[in-house]
């Protein structure tokens, strides 16, 4: 890896692109916890299409685990998601779910997809939604995969509401110029349902895209 490779890094790793694929490689010490060898071969086998997972391990010239790589995935930012057409944002909830199962199958939690600091972004809009980095998932034995599917669809809903319905509200229309409780709403709607909010907003939007959909839900 070269200094113009380097494009970020974490409380686990400096990461680096090359082509398609991001480097994340490790500290030398240790920070936050990390996937150990074990748990990033056992994902290296695991095929998802939007929650990310390592691809190939890293390893320095003397042979010792540093690290693995992951898809890149450019972030062209929470607008242009907000302006996709309704069936192409219908399609990635899909895909979100496909891969939700795949992984609850395998006993995966999918954790840390909205770290405190809004600085650090684990996700990427890039026609579509990707969660970028699976540094903090991990298996749970003692819990079925039926548990495992609607932990992971909790924090899958979680992040919608706050870093995509609530964000764009708070951006692009601004906290003094909508209601709140209309945005709220939203969740409440969801939780009297039963629904996740990606089935939510499937069965309720009827714009073109979800930013014409938020207005109307809060204006």
């Amino acid at each position: 890896m070269f200094p113009w490779n380097y494009i970020g890094k974490g409380g686990e790793a400096k990461v680096y692109r090359k082509g398609d694929l991001a480097y994340k490689y490790y500290h030398l010490f240790k920070l936050n916890e990390r996937l150990s060898l074990d748990e990033v071969q056992k994902l290296e086998k695991i095929m998802t299409k939007r929650i990310l997972l390592p691809q190939d391990t890293l390893y320095t010239i003397l042979g010792k685990f540093k690290g693995y790589t992951t898809q890149y995935v450019k972030d062209l930012g929470l607008l242009h998601f907000m302006m996709l057409p309704t069936d192409l944002v219908i399609d990635e909830f899909n895909l979100l779910k496909e891969d939700n199962y795949i992984l609850s199958q395998e006993q995966i939690v999918i954790s840390d997809l909205m770290p405190r600091s809004y600085q650090i972004c684990n996700h990427s809009f890039n026609y579509g939604l990707y969660f970028i980095d699976p540094g903090k998932f991990y298996r749970d034995t003692q819990l079925s995969s039926d548990e495992v599917f609607l932990m992971n669809q909790s924090k899958i809903d979680d992040f919608l509401y706050f870093r995509v319905l609530s964000s764009y509200a708070n951006q692009e229309i601004g906290r003094y110029y909508y209601d709140y409780a209309k945005l709220y709403q939203i969740k409440q709607e969801v939780c009297y349902k039963g629904d996740s909010l990606m089935d939510f907003i499937a069965s309720d939007i009827k714009e073109d895209n979800l930013s014409e959909y938020v207005k109307r839900k809060i204006l």
